[in-house]
């Protein structure tokens, strides 16, 4: 007589379920025997990032943050909960599958991982790209320790437009990312006279422009309050910083080609003031004009 070999069986830890599923979206229901399914979750969050992304850019507000957030919190909560209670339900009664061993889980963790590093690398170099602001150049408008949401779908079509704030490769070191504001486009004739700027023969009045030093360098010192006239060249952008007394930008390194263009800049997403080791509330969710 041939006796059937018995199954292994091993009781399913709910909390190591959980856990799993903390780390890794699906990893816990794979612990739990129930690899489709938990592939089927780790899908889910994989697919939703693109969506979710375009909707942060394009309905850029701190409601749809916290919409966001919450909904993301609510999905995570959902995976956790759904391995916790199927790991307690099976309890002593689970037989073990070929694939319930520690160094299978460690390299369904590390390729769930790459899979969803590598979306998110699409998102940041195609969609949307998170980046802070070290400097005060930008100033009021962007002060330093802002984090913002950069636009990259507008990067395809390469038509910022006057007013835009851009984020750009800075043309002296390509390694090193930029934030201004575009001024001036292709063909126009653009000049700085005694802090002024003059765009196509017309003064341009700006409220987002500040100056803090009433010291006036003439041309020949440096071009930070007289510059030009000059005329934009094809496919280039002239850009200022908002803090124009305290900005490196076109009036020193020149135009700068729309190639080298990242993103536009959309709204500030958080915001930390180092000095008084505080988040500035009141700038979360601001959309950046």
């Amino acid at each position: 007589m041939i006796e059937k070999v018995p199954s292994r069986s091993k009781p399913r830890r709910w909390w190591l379920a959980g856990l799993l599923s903390m780390l890794q979206p699906g990893l816990g229901q794979i612990y739990n025997g129930q690899a489709l399914k938990g592939i089927g979750f780790f899908i889910v969050v994989l697919v939703l990032a693109i969506p979710v992304s375009i909707l942060l850019i394009k309905y850029a507000s701190i409601y749809t943050h916290l919409i966001v957030l919450i909904l993301a919190l609510g999905i995570w909560a959902a995976f956790v909960a759904d391995a916790i209670v199927y790991a307690k339900k099976r309890g002593a009664t689970y037989s073990l599958k070929p694939y319930n061993r520690v160094l299978v889980y460690v390299a369904i963790a590390v390729a769930l991982f790459l899979v969803r590093e590598t979306d998110s690398s699409f998102v940041r170099a195609c969609i949307v790209q998170s980046f802070k602001i070290p400097a005060a150049s930008m100033a009021p408008t962007l002060l330093a320790g802002d984090y913002i949401l950069v636009d990259k779908l507008h990067n395809s079509e390469r038509c910022p437009n006057r007013g835009d704030v851009v984020v750009f490769k800075y043309p002296v070191d390509p390694t090193k990312e930029f934030i201004k504001r575009v001024e001036a486009i292709e063909g126009d004739f653009v000049e700085i006279k005694n802090k002024s700027l003059y765009l196509n023969g017309k003064l341009v009045k700006a409220d987002y422009a500040v100056f803090s030093d009433n010291t006036i360098l003439p041309a020949q010192t440096a071009p930070r309050d007289n510059f030009g006239p000059a005329t934009v060249p094809k496919d280039s952008i002239f850009v200022l910083g908002d803090n124009r007394d305290h900005s490196l930008d076109s009036r020193f390194f020149g135009f700068v080609d729309k190639s080298k263009i990242t993103g536009i800049a959309k709204y500030i997403y958080f915001s930390w003031d180092s000095e008084n080791s505080s988040i500035r509330w009141n700038r979360m969710g601001r959309e950046i004009r």
